[in-house]
């Protein structure tokens, strides 16, 4: 549960507000996608006593991520909310309108990762004994991370634009020698590259995490000599279909640091050729280390 607080009257923080970043929700609006947020919002009295009486008229929230900086924003209002003398939560169910190029840039800076943004809020109070406003705002930012399983089964999925699957793909971290854990060490390395955008260089640290394994083991780099060597207790037909397609897979990686020889000037890599390579990647490594 994320909380953040907004100071009124000066004094402490009386009005708080969380949420449950697994109870995020997305709905389809009559075609449009939105965020359906349930947030809880408690208003107790402000001032350095507590005896400072105020009414909330309206509350705002921007919605941040790291990369694209602000991509939405929400609002309740009017509002005619006064404080609880005594802890009490009500519950708020903020919508968040969407469109599909604002998801689509979102989707591409998450990159297959938990979904990670920030709620900057601010709002509109009116003191009666006093007869004036305040605009408070938040001292910092309600963080919700939510886990990626969620995000594509509860709120992707219910947007209508793609089918969105979640693959949990398996390493023996703690059961595995140390040449394994320093290749997969790798993965994730390239895995990072691409969330910089950086995906020649992810595609190069692909290569380079079979390349280091196959040294280790005695050979000079990843190729079906190498991959045979793996699946020596394999059906000959399978190793032989394997050792090819892993072997086309370390060329296919290979062109982070190799572009073709064919028309170079129109080579590029693509955010999706990384995606598909660093699935690839984690499901071999998954494959080797369960045979082993």
């Amino acid at each position: 549960m994320s909380e953040v607080s907004l100071v009124v009257g000066g004094f402490g923080q009386p009005l708080t507000l969380r949420l449950d970043p697994n109870s995020v929700q997305g709905c389809d609006l009559a075609g449009q996608p939105a965020l359906r947020l349930p947030l809880q919002m408690q208003l107790l009295p402000g001032g350095q006593h507590g005896d400072l009486q105020y009414m909330l008229l309206w509350l705002r929230g921007t919605l941040l991520n790291p990369r694209l900086g602000e991509f939405a924003t929400f609002e309740f209002g009017p509002l005619a909310e006064a404080p609880n003398p005594a802890p009490f939560y009500r519950p708020y169910n903020a919508t968040v309108i969407l469109d599909r190029q604002r998801i689509r840039r979102f989707e591409d800076a998450r990159s297959g990762d938990n979904a990670y943004f920030q709620i900057m809020l601010s709002g509109l109070v009116w003191y009666p004994a006093e007869k004036k406003f305040e605009a408070p705002a938040s001292r910092g930012n309600l963080d919700v991370l939510i886990p990626k399983s969620h995000w594509a089964e509860d709120v992707v999925s219910r947007w209508n634009l793609s089918s969105v699957k979640v693959i949990e793909i398996e390493f023996p971290t703690n059961a595995v020698g140390e040449n394994l854990r320093a290749a997969y060490q790798m993965v994730e390395a390239a895995e990072r590259f691409s969330a910089n955008g950086q995906y020649k260089q992810a595609l190069a640290e692909l290569y380079s995490a079979f390349e280091g394994l196959a040294k280790s083991q005695g050979y000079t780099k990843p190729d079906q000599q190498y991959f045979a060597s793996l699946l020596e207790d394999y059906h000959s037909v399978k190793k032989e279909c394997l050792k090819l397609a892993l072997d086309n897979l370390c060329d296919f990686f290979q062109l982070g640091r190799h572009e073709p020889k064919d028309s170079p000037e129109t080579f590029v890599i693509l955010r999706r050729d990384v995606r598909f390579a660093l699935t690839m990647a984690r499901a071999v490594f998954e494959y080797i280390t369960a045979a082993g």
